[in-house]
């Protein structure tokens, strides 16, 4: 069964970014030490989609205690993750930073969504770890896409 070592790993890499983050904040401050909007929400959201992304890579472990059917698991575990994911998408809706990588964000964390979404109602999918993996998958690689953002697009040039 390789979906453990598969999401281990991924939880490994969504820590090591985070991680790094801590260097992020001693290298990025600005003079005065206040950061601009794009910076502090790219900031957080890399925080964030790293912190989900070792969460939900470690939650199928944590529900596997209580059962042993695999078919649960990834229904209970997408269920979850899938509220999360639409919970995310309100929350990209409300920033005050917005432009083209904000609507990108979105519209991957709806087809994430809707891959949760299909997965527990097992519609194209039969409650399996694919869908799952599709969804944590976006919450590691948006997490490295603001991580090389914030590292290396100046904020004065905008990304709109």
């Amino acid at each position: 069964m390789a979906e453990p070592e598969t999401l281990f790993t991924l939880a490994e890499i969504a820590i090591t970014i985070a991680g790094f983050s801590a260097i992020v904040v001693a290298f990025k401050q600005r003079g005065s030490g206040e950061w601009q909007t794009e910076d502090a929400d790219r900031f957080r959201g890399m925080l964030a989609h790293a912190m989900f992304a070792a969460f939900f890579c470690l939650f199928p472990s944590f529900i596997s205690l209580f059962t042993a059917d695999q078919s649960r698991i990834w229904s209970i575990a997408s269920s979850v993750l899938g509220v999360q994911l639409f919970a995310n998408c309100i929350i990209i809706l409300r920033l005050p930073s917005g432009g083209w990588p904000a609507r990108l964000s979105l519209l991957l964390s709806l087809g994430a969504f809707a891959l949760q979404v299909l997965n527990v109602t097992a519609v194209h999918f039969s409650h399996e770890f694919r869908p799952y993996l599709g969804g944590v998958l976006l919450h590691v690689v948006q997490a490295g896409a603001l991580f090389v953002s914030l590292v290396w697009i100046p904020s004065d040039i905008g990304i709109d």
